[in-house]
């Protein structure tokens, strides 16, 4: 809750939320006092307690931006972190076609692995003969 550590965010978000800085420094000034003057941790409780939507406006919508960004980044960082190693397994030789439907499945995994192998096995099978 300090404007100055705080400042790369808010220039980021500000335009987009319609934020004014000095109006956001002030309450978030007010709000730090407040925060320490009901204990000297600032857990989420605290912040929740401190920050309404009519008390605080401007700090409740940078709270609630900061408390949805790390779930949505750490998702896509993720997904390209997978990416990456399947591109790396199995090097340049596969076509888009096929390393997007692997990329789905390792993301996906979760679902991916409560599919019965030999289910799939049998459609396989039933499709055509293959030469091995």
């Amino acid at each position: 809750m300090d404007s100055k550590n705080s400042e790369y965010f808010i220039n980021q978000y500000r335009s987009i939320l319609n934020v004014n800085q000095d109006d956001l420094k002030a309450e978030m000034l007010v709000a730090k006092n407040c925060a320490l003057n009901l204990n000297n941790d600032f857990e989420l409780d605290t912040i929740k307690e401190i920050a309404k939507r009519n008390t605080f406006p401007n700090t409740y919508k940078l709270f609630q931006v900061a408390l949805t960004i790390p779930i949505s980044s750490a998702t896509c960082e993720r997904y390209f972190s997978c990416m990456r190693r399947i591109k790396n397994w199995l090097r340049t030789s596969m076509e888009q076609d096929r390393f997007s439907n692997l990329a789905i499945l390792n993301i996906e995994r979760d679902m991916s692995n409560n599919i019965n192998n030999n289910d799939i096995l049998e459609k396989y099978n039933k499709i055509k003969n293959r030469r091995m």
